[in-house]
Parts: C-alpha cells; sequence; structure tokens
C-alpha cells in the first residue's frame, strides 16, 4: 500500500517517465531527508527501483499502479482492472483511431483508445462521451466483445484487464487532441503487429472483424 501522498506522487510522477534521477523527483519544496524516506518506503514496498545509472524507475507492480496511484488508493493490482477499448474505424477511408500511450503502463506502446466504465451511464454513452471529449469526434459505439487480458514483463505482471470492445465504424468532426496522457492519430494501413503496437492489439483488430459476441482470454509476454 501506498500510505503516504508523498509516495502516491513518486508512483505517479514516474508513471510519466523511463526514469528520473533524485533530484529530478524531488519536489522543491521538500526536504532531501523527507523525501529519500518516503522514496525509500516505495522501494521497499516493491513499486520502485534504482538503476544501475542511478535512475529511480518504476518496477513491474509499480507500473500496474501508475497514474492510478494518485485516485485509486485501495484499488488491489492483482484483480482485474475493467476497462472499455474502443475500435474507431472511419468509413470512408477504412483508416483506424489509433493512441500512443504517453504514460505506464506500457509506455510508448499504440493502441486503440480506451474509457473507463462508469455505473451511472451505460457503455456505449461512456465510449461516445470520451471520444468527443479527447479528440473532438462524435460518433455511436455497439459493444462487440469482451475478455480478459494479461500481459507479463520478464515473468512479473504488467497488467490484468477485463476489456469490453466497443465498435466505431461512422465518426463526424475533426481530430485534436485534448489529452495529455496519449497522442491520438488517424491510420490507414497500420501494422498491428508491429513492435510499437500494444500486444493485445492483433487480437483486437481480429475482434473487430469478426461478428459480435466472442470471448477471448489471452496471455502475453513482452
Amino acid at each position: 500500500m501506498l500510505d503516504h501522498h508523498i509516495q502516491r506522487t513518486i508512483v505517479y510522477t514516474l508513471a510519466f517517465s523511463e526514469g528520473m534521477r533524485f533530484s529530478d523527483l524531488k519536489p522543491d519544496d521538500l526536504e532531501n531527508k523527507a523525501f529519500n524516506y518516503h522514496l525509500k518506503k516505495v522501494i521497499a514496498a516493491g513499486y520502485v527501483a534504482k538503476t544501475d545509472e542511478g535512475l529511480y524507475t518504476l518496477t513491474s507492480e509499480g507500473r500496474r499502479v501508475g497514474k492510478g496511484a494518485l485516485k485509486k488508493q485501495n484499488r488491489m493490482i492483482d484483480r482485474a482492472y475493467s476497462t472499455l477499448l474502443l475500435a474507431v474505424q472511419r468509413s470512408e477511408d477504412g483508416a483506424w483511431l489509433l493512441y500512443r500511450r504517453r504514460t505506464h503502463p506500457m509506455i510508448g506502446l499504440t493502441g486503440f483508445m480506451h474509457a473507463q466504465p462508469s455505473a451511472e451511464r451505460d457503455a456505449a454513452q461512456v465510449a461516445a462521451d470520451v471520444l468527443r471529449n479527447q479528440t473532438g469526434l462524435t460518433g455511436e459505439f455497439v459493444v462487440h466483445g469482451h475478455g480478459y487480458f494479461r500481459v507479463y514483463r520478464a515473468g512479473s505482471l504488467e497488467s490484468f484487464t477485463h476489456f469490453t470492445l466497443l465498435r466505431c465504424t461512422e465518426t463526424q468532426g475533426a481530430l485534436t487532441q485534448n489529452s495529455e496522457l496519449a497522442e491520438y492519430y488517424w491510420d490507414t494501413d497500420p501494422d498491428f503487429s508491429a513492435p510499437d503496437m500494444l500486444p493485445n492489439m492483433q487480437i483486437l483488430h481480429k475482434m473487430s472483424q469478426a461478428r459480435p459476441g466472442q470471448f477471448v482470454e489471452c496471455t502475453f509476454d513482452i
């Protein structure tokens, strides 16, 4: 558990970086001794490690918490994280809407955009709202499939998700960049097997082209 707001801030900050030095990670208004105490705590808890180059970086367990450290303090990281995956394809040229991650887990990799399910709205409405808020585009979604993904890195669990895949084949508006956490773009001929794609993209693309209602459960090693 991350017991203190400084510890949660350390994990959150590192979620946006491949590694940081002590001087860059420490807030200017915090004494070295106090910050070092909390840094040692998150290292001992297994969320952060120090590399041979002197950089502090998230471990696999830390990456699974990632930017959720500030708002999901009680999240159990060994339980599946529920998410909506949005497969958006432009009708006029077949281009896919993709996004490149700017945070852990799996920073720098590309995939379909995602959304957090809500108890107050159905999945299709949540997907449409997130599409509009994050990209400026509008469109209607239908639920297409669901399943579980487990991703391991060097033998350690990196992410465990229960996903619902939604499809949208008609969009209106011009693409805008409204998020600091991701870079969105259209791609008319994506290689879903490319090394910079998320490991689940081949499966998701295949699901999106098949009949609705499919269930998959896959494990990936990266």
